[in-house]
């Protein structure tokens, strides 16, 4: 494989004449994607949900109708991708196996989908490999495939991206429409998964004008238009209509944005984090709220990127013809994902967002076709990169430095991902606290839970009120309750554990007169006064109490009336009121039946001893 990559930079004349040759850069492209999925495998397979993948998976507990399928989440309108999550939920109680593996078909389809288009494009020659490695070692690419929220959205779109320009370039050609209808599919897989498979669309029509057209810019508009009517029209029409769609039936979260954030952003999207993971970066991550971190990369290796990418850029263009027409596709479409992060996340977030790789995923897709369109020709285009003559650059950079570079940015890549990977397998405090709930939750079979807020290092407070139990234990357990009353009341400890629950005291009800009894009721009722009164908010009342028969009862306090039932012998009752109040009133009791009630307490459940 080595030899093959040292002989990347040589004429495609002189590498596609041998048959051998080119079933070994097949065999040799295959091998590397093959690699990278067994690397990917151990990246994914000892992670964990988090954060949004929780709240996907409560939403897929609705079924999987059309209307809960096109149910926008977060600005994202991913019918295949909450397709996706009912099928995970239905194979299992938080199944992170299947998801890890439906992930990781999804990667293979992608990387198989950059091998494919990078042949198509190029033919099969040596060359092609040094991009696919690049895309395939990029630590980039990897938060938005470890976060199980973002793989569904993220690493289809590099599939359909793939797939959309190497079918786009076949049209082009004129090998036929069937080409155009296979892009158009391609381009609408990636939207069922996130509107993100749009941006593929001005990316064939750049590909289109600087190499399927010749002449000024307006000539080559011209042409494409002229030659091209049946995919003009059809690619408007569906961006038209998509676009139409999107933005009347997806809430948009770009509504304040703030021009004074696009230096700051720039400077950390596309002045550090752009440019280091490119090259194997970011080398170091920042774990600002784990287990997603973000890129840190130290100064001086930013510095160092720079100079590397410059000497390319330049090496190329003083080299090859037209090599600038690639580097300035990429340079466009960079400009195009910092103006969607300035207006969808800029304003909530501010600068340090630029340094979070989920939203330069697809960026490494489009730099590996324009590293291809920069050094090699395109088969069957009109213009395409070619060896200037004689070239402006007399010094000919050897092929082992190229493959030496190669190796060390593919190497980089693989170090820096593996960092990142560590966090999600060490770092994920959902992932503790998950599995001791549903651990606890399977012992003791049905349970009634207080709702209570999860620890923010397990759930983002960010995310409120999604933020609970309510939210979370019914994923591992359907054996879990919630109710407004209940004997024998749990709480989730903060290791996700069950307790018994305790009252955190507000306040607590005046001794009661008879000795030996406290607070006498019968059928007739009794008022129960408390020591103060409690301010309007969400109570819960422990009632301690003796009865002398099973019986209901009914229990009223501020502008709530619950009905319920207390058991013959020494008990608790635990009840959830709403609203103000001053006094408890316990009524309803059967005739002939006698509570002694001890105590009352109205406070918030915490965790108490373990259950009994």
């Amino acid at each position: 494989m080595l030899k093959q990559l040292s002989r990347a930079w040589q004429p495609v004349t002189d590498l596609t004449r041998s048959r051998d040759s080119q079933h070994l850069v097949l065999a040799a492209g295959a091998a590397l994607v093959v690699l990278q999925l067994l690397f990917r495998a151990w990246v994914l397979y000892p992670s964990w949900f988090f954060l949004d993948d929780y709240n996907l998976l409560h939403d897929a507990r609705q079924g999987p109708g059309v209307a809960q399928l096109f149910t926008p989440y977060n600005g994202h309108l991913m019918p295949a991708g909450r397709l996706a999550v009912w099928l995970v939920a239905q194979s299992g109680s938080l199944n992170w196996g299947a998801a890890a593996t439906l992930t990781l078909l999804m990667q293979a389809l992608a990387s198989v989908a950059a091998l494919w288009m990078l042949i198509t494009l190029f033919g099969r020659q040596p060359a092609v490999l040094a991009p696919l490695v690049i895309y395939l070692t990029s630590a980039v690419t990897v938060p938005a495939l470890v976060w199980w929220a973002a793989a569904l959205n993220l690493v289809p779109v590099q599939a359909a991206f793939f797939v959309a320009v190497g079918c786009g370039v076949r049209h082009l050609r004129g090998e036929g429409r069937l080409w155009l209808a296979a892009t158009m599919a391609a381009v609408a897989g990636g939207l069922l998964f996130d509107v993100k498979g749009v941006l593929v669309l001005p990316v064939l029509a750049a590909v289109a004008v600087a190499y399927f057209a010749r002449g000024g810019l307006w000539a080559r508009f011209r042409s494409l238009v002229l030659d091209q009517r049946a995919a003009v029209v059809t690619v408007a029409l569906a961006l038209v209509g998509y676009s139409a769609y999107y933005l009347a039936a997806v809430p948009q979260i770009a509504t304040n944005t703030d021009p004074s954030t696009v230096p700051d952003v720039m400077d950390a999207m596309l002045g550090t984090a752009f440019p280091a993971g490119i090259l194997g970066g970011p080398w170091r991550w920042s774990l600002i709220a784990p287990p997603t971190a973000y890129a840190d990369p130290p100064s001086v290796l930013v510095h160092l990127a720079w100079v590397v990418l410059a000497l390319v850029v330049l090496h190329s263009a003083l080299r090859r013809r037209r090599a600038l027409r690639a580097w300035a596709l990429l340079a466009g479409y960079l400009l195009l994902l910092l103006i969607l992060l300035v207006v969808s996340r800029g304003p909530t977030f501010g600068a340090v967002i630029g340094l979070e790789y989920r939203y330069l995923t697809d960026a490494v897709g489009v730099a590996t076709l324009c590293l291809g369109l920069a050094y090699l020709p395109m088969v069957g285009a009109v213009e395409s990169s070619a060896p200037r003559e004689p070239p402006l650059l007399a010094v000919k950079v050897p092929a082992s430095v190229m493959v030496i570079l190669l190796l060390v940015v593919a190497a980089s890549g693989v170090a820096s991902s593996s960092a990142y990977a560590g966090y999600w397998h060490h770092d994920n405090a959902s992932d503790a606290y998950l599995h001791h709930l549903r651990d606890d939750l399977r012992a003791e079979g049905r349970a009634d839970l207080a709702e209570t807020v999860v620890p923010d290092s397990v759930f983002s407070h960010l995310a409120a009120p999604s933020n609970t139990t309510r939210r979370l234990a019914p994923l591992v357990s359907d054996r879990v309750r919630f109710p407004a009353v209940s004997p024998r009341l749990l709480v989730v400890g903060p290791d996700g554990g069950l307790r018994a629950a305790a009252i955190q005291m507000g306040v607590a009800s005046e001794p009661g007169p008879t000795e030996g009894c406290g607070w006498r009721v019968t059928s007739a009722g009794t008022r129960i006064p408390m020591q103060g009164r409690a301010f309007w908010w969400v109570w819960w009342l422990r009632i301690g109490y003796l009865a002398s028969h099973d019986s209901p009862m009914t229990v009223r306090a501020g502008g709530s009336v619950v009905h319920t039932s207390v058991e013959s012998g020494v008990h608790s009752l635990y009840v959830r009121v709403e609203g103000s109040f001053s006094t408890v009133r316990l009524d309803g009791l059967e005739a002939g039946v006698t509570v002694c009630v001890d105590t009352v307490e109205a406070g918030q459940p915490v965790p108490g001893g373990v259950p009994s």
